[in-house]
């Protein structure tokens, strides 16, 4: 009984710092609907818009690889770390993304 309280115990505390590990960022969860020199505009999984300003200190990875604004294309699933520095506005802080899986053929009818 005392192990299945520890466990316990130890599971929430696990979950509890997964959740502040991203501080007071939001993250911004979808496909790359456009792409600007300054900001990424995001299909967001419940098919709303949210674009999200770029600037300098923004860094991006590709597939965990280190990569750059110019590599991201439309249709590129992609993870937004972003921070609201004024109300309203989103700032990548990083931006992770991968290029969608292809999809498959589909089989010829018999």
């Amino acid at each position: 009984m005392k192990a299945r309280t520890l466990i316990l115990i130890a599971c929430i505390a696990l979950s509890t710092a997964a959740v502040f590990a991203h501080g007071d960022e939001q993250h911004v969860i979808g496909t790359v609907a456009s792409v600007a020199k300054d900001s990424i505009t995001v299909k967001t999984t419940t098919n709303t818009l949210v674009t999200v300003a770029v600037v300098p200190q923004t860094t991006f990875s590709k597939n965990k690889s280190a990569a750059k604004l110019s590599d991201l294309n439309v249709g590129d699933r992609v993870v937004i770390h972003a921070k609201e520095p004024t109300e309203g506005k989103l700032v990548a802080d990083t931006v992770q993304f991968s290029t969608p899986a292809p999809k498959p053929a589909p089989s010829a009818a018999k």
